[in-house]
């Protein structure tokens, strides 16, 4: 599939019905989208893009127009990068000169809300540089080209010469272990994994979708711009994932039966929404990080509904694997889920487990290294071939993800080999210590991350465990370290009590997933403080 010509006969099929709304009160048909998206298409290739102009960065949170942009952009046979707006103004123009980003789609009223400055590109302005200068002869060929047949377009715009390896969108990732790599998905990648994901998920009209990740996040831009655009799904957009009162108010508003979020957010809805506020949802998916089973069992009881858990990559599509949602079940013996796992591989997509040191492939329930294969493996990273061929072998795709498989097929993330430590020469996991913690100074399933563990250099071990953390609940490190012992944790899991460090916040993603890379960073900074 390509996903751009899809969309001109999605919006067809839909041109009557509300395809796009956001918390600015915006509807959209699928005609009226179709249309807004054309006549962006002719402006910018009229007003301000060079015909050589490949690579444009897009610089929006979710909303119609944010879909509108990267549409208009793969009508115009250009890749659309969307920048990660939680970065740094440093780690942004890093991006920005990798892709030789020349233009920036953006709005006056995000900007107002940022703290860039000095971006190493022109921003285009939506209230300013886009809507004032949008000529009468745009919106005359947006209008004929909306009512026009589908494969007129294809024809008129080139779009029938699109190769399904050509770059859709480059996505800059640091995941969340380092300096940030472009990953070119294809036509194909994001295409086949739309197949892929809603055949095994089982999502299509009359779902409706609340939007709410960010599109410089691979599930938010693929599933909220893609899935929509190419399937009969209904999308509500709201910009900001951190504000459960207006997400209630938007999914009861709509009856938005499918959600995507991380567990970081699922813990923030569970506190803050009301049961009445997300009762209509009926595929709630976890994603980004591990989805903890009492997390789960506190979703459904004040929302009817169990969170499925999927996993992805970036540099996968993003999706993997998932599990399905009760709610789709159509045979009544079929497994569809098993809680604590990652779900079964999507149709299409290889998965592999194989040792770490022999590469050798191994059976069920021994764990070892995760790896994909796949038409949603990206194409590369952009301008790294060193960094892509340390990744992809033979078109299989490594994870960096510890993990097994079981007799059923289902897959279960033992760990990220970066959030392990070898101490001693045993490999020690930082989350499996973060829950013995959590386990004993009760942090309850609806509470933000408020105790992390990273490491730093031992000249002793190798490598000596840090615990930062906000809050221990009245619990002195002396008193945890007597409970973990009598909890029979292993002696190397076992921190010592100078280990423990309070800190102001723990680092997070725009996403809401762990800042690995920011947990070492600031291990490292409060030891080097304290010695």
């Amino acid at each position: 599939m390509i996903p751009v010509r899809k969309f001109l006969r999605i919006c067809h099929q839909q041109a009557g019905i509300v395809k796009i709304a956001d918390s600015s009160g915006k509807e959209l048909t699928g005609r009226k989208l179709l249309m807004g998206t054309l006549v962006f298409r002719h402006f910018f290739h009229r007003a301000i893009f060079s015909k050589d102009e490949k690579y444009v960065g897009v610089l929006l949170p979710p909303n119609i127009y944010t879909t509108i942009v990267n549409a208009a952009l793969a009508l115009d046979k250009r890749v659309s990068i969307n920048l990660n707006y939680t970065v740094s103004n440093e780690i942004m123009n890093k991006s920005i000169e990798t892709a030789g980003i020349k233009h920036i789609i953006t709005s006056r009223k995000f900007l107002d809300k940022l703290n860039y400055h000095d971006l190493n590109a022109e921003l285009v302005v939506l209230e300013e540089d886009v809507g004032p200068k949008i000529s009468l002869g745009d919106k005359i060929k947006g209008a004929i080209e909306a009512y026009s047949p589908c494969w007129f377009v294809d024809w008129l715009l080139g779009l029938n010469r699109i190769s399904p390896d050509d770059v859709l969108t480059i996505i800059f990732t640091s995941g969340s272990t380092g300096v940030p790599k472009g990953v070119m998905l294809t036509h194909d990648n994001i295409g086949s994994n739309i197949e892929s994901f809603m055949n095994l998920v089982r999502i299509d009209w009359p779902d409706k979708l609340i939007g709410i990740m960010p599109t410089f996040h691979a599930f938010g831009y693929t599933i909220n711009i893609w899935v929509i655009l190419t399937k009969k799904v209904l999308a509500v957009y709201h910009y900001s994932p951190l504000e459960p009162k207006v997400i209630g108010k938007l999914t009861k508003k709509y009856q938005c039966t499918a959600m995507i979020a991380t567990p970081t957010f699922f813990r923030l809805y569970i506190r803050k929404c009301e049961p009445d506020d997300l009762k209509s949802i009926e595929i709630p998916v976890a994603g980004g990080e591990h989805m903890p089973i009492e997390v789960m069992d506190a979703f459904e009881e004040k929302f009817g509904a169990r969170p499925i858990e999927g996993y992805g990559a970036t540099e996968c599509s993003p999706v993997v694997c998932a599990n399905i949602s009760e709610s789709r079940r159509v045979h009544k013996d079929e497994i569809l889920r098993k809680d604590g796992s990652i779900g079964l591989p999507l149709p299409g997509v290889l998965v592999e487990i194989r040792d770490i040191d022999t590469g050798k492939v191994l059976g069920a329930n021994e764990i070892g290294m995760m790896w994909v294969k796949g038409r949603n493996v990206m194409k590369g990273y952009l301008n790294m071939p060193e960094k892509t061929a340390e990744v992809i072998k033979d078109g299989w795709y490594c994870t960096g993800d510890l993990a097994k498989i079981d007799e059923d097929g289902f897959i279960y993330i033992t760990g990220r080999l970066s959030r392990f430590s070898k101490i001693g020469g045993e490999m020690v996991p930082h989350e499996g210590i973060e829950k013995a913690i959590g386990d004993i100074i009760g942090i309850t399933p609806d509470e933000p991350l408020s105790v992390i563990v990273s490491s730093v250099p031992s000249e002793k071990k190798g490598e000596k465990l840090i615990v930062m953390y906000t809050d221990l609940k009245g619990k002195t490190p002396e008193e945890i370290i007597v409970q973990l012992r009598e909890n029979k944790i292993p002696p190397i899991w076992i921190p010592t009590a100078d280990a423990f460090v309070r800190v102001e916040k723990i680092p997070i993603l725009g996403t809401g997933k762990l800042d690995i890379q920011g947990a070492k960073n600031l291990a490292l900074k409060v030891m080097n403080s304290e010695n």
